[in-house]
């Protein structure tokens, strides 16, 4: 499995850290961690090599990179199964914007 490869084996995803960054663009580690449900050191751990996503996580990733059309250039290794839609995208938009601006003195 090359580097850009994210590969399914027995129904689980296997993220690098690389495509965690990836995935994550220019959003802050606050920022994309609301977007997963986890923590800002969490993802921090997972771009640094220092853990890996576990199965939920895995799947909220590829929910992510599914409803951003992330994966269009990635190369799929076995079977899988991508889920999501755009309007439960936009209902997760609308949310983390009104998230910030509650932030927004």
């Amino acid at each position: 499995m090359s580097k850009n490869t994210v590969g399914w084996g027995k129904g689980k995803a296997q993220w690098s850290p690389r495509l965690i960054k990836q995935l994550r663009g220019n959003r802050s580690l606050s920022e994309f961690g609301l977007l997963v449900g986890t923590s800002k050191n969490t993802v921090w751990r997972w771009e640094t090599g220092r853990a890996r996503p576990l199965s939920t996580y895995a799947a909220r990733l590829s929910q992510v990179a599914e409803r951003e059309h992330s994966l269009k250039n990635w190369k799929l290794a076995g079977s899988m199964t991508l889920l999501g839609d755009l309007e439960s995208a936009n209902t997760e938009i609308a949310m983390l914007f009104r998230r910030s601006i509650e932030r927004t003195p």
